[in-house]
């Protein structure tokens, strides 16, 4: 693999500085991007005027022109270079770039090692497996990354170091821009398996991200958890609504089941976190279950 072969994209909304300060360290990789295509989802000049200086032969730059959302940005990204010819892209968030300057090396040495390779539609530096009944992404414990140094899995998370076979995009299997935010990685993968395409994640490069930020006990296992967290609760509208339609498309309705008496029972639990949380949470759940009935997607 060569890395002309290689190019990655970078949405970002309303932050220059950490644009700037990822594209040093996608540039920094022992392996780096031959290209380095940044969308721009501002509704303010500041990251254009940021990044069109640095805009050349290895830095592109778009701005959208509107809050298209991650879906969105990430569908613009994958078209685009695969259009200009590269194999394998990165899908990369300003906030959220590889953890060490070695990570897509490792990717791609990773890859060379594979049998069909071209049946391998994304490989990501970590991921999850969906239990059909409760709707969960489960992931995986040390001791499990351990015994595995490639996984099969159903999803790749944001941050993950995603790298997308170009084929995959040729062939129009493309993020779904509606959801705007929230699981389009994973709605993403779920169209890339349902066409034939493999999904993995390399163990070994999340153990070594494991280690560094200290959870090394063999026993761990990430578990994320927004109930309660009050700068975060606006998420909850996009993921119920987002979960409810990705499971019902793909016919998982023991998972949408499960999912829509949870976001009900979610709707009144949080109420204990005081009435501003309460009454909040529960315009978000109730939004997101309305708006998927209606079929309101979007911002």
């Amino acid at each position: 693999m060569k890395n002309s072969e290689f190019a990655a994209f970078v949405m970002t909304y309303e932050r220059p500085e950490t644009v700037l300060k990822t594209i040093r360290i996608l540039q920094e990789q022992t392996f780096p991007p031959a290209y380095i295509y940044i969308i721009d989802n501002s509704e303010t000049e500041a990251t254009r005027f940021a990044v069109e200086k640095l805009a050349g032969e290895y830095i592109g730059y778009f701005r959208v022109g509107y809050n298209s959302g991650p879906a969105g940005a990430a569908r613009m990204g994958l078209r685009e270079l695969a259009n200009r010819g590269y194999e394998w892209i990165y899908w990369g968030d300003d906030d959220d770039p590889p953890f060490e300057k070695w990570v897509f090396e490792e990717q791609f040495r990773v890859l060379e090692n594979l049998e069909d390779v071209q049946k391998v539609g994304i490989l990501g530096g970590k991921g999850g497996r969906l239990n059909k009944t409760t709707g969960r992404i489960n992931t995986f414990s040390n001791h499990e990354l351990e015994e595995q140094p490639i996984l099969e899995v159903d999803s790749v998370p944001g941050g993950g170091s995603m790298l997308v076979n170009a084929r995959v995009v040729r062939e129009e299997i493309l993020p779904d821009k509606k959801l705007f935010f929230g699981f389009e990685e994973f709605d993403f993968c779920l169209k890339v398996k349902k066409n034939g395409y493999r999904v993995l994640a390399n163990a070994e490069i999340w153990l070594k991200e494991n280690s560094k930020a200290g959870f090394n006990n063999k026993d761990f296992k990430w578990k994320a958890s927004n109930f309660g967290k009050r700068e975060v609760l606006w998420r909850d509208y996009y993921s119920t609504r987002n979960l409810l339609y990705i499971y019902f498309k793909n016919r998982f309705y023991k998972a949408f089941l499960f999912i829509l008496v949870k976001s009900i029972l979610k709707s009144f639990a949080a109420w204990r976190y005081g009435w501003n949380y309460g009454r909040k949470n529960f315009n978000l759940q109730w939004r997101g279950i309305l708006h998927f009935l209606a079929g309101r997607f979007g911002r």
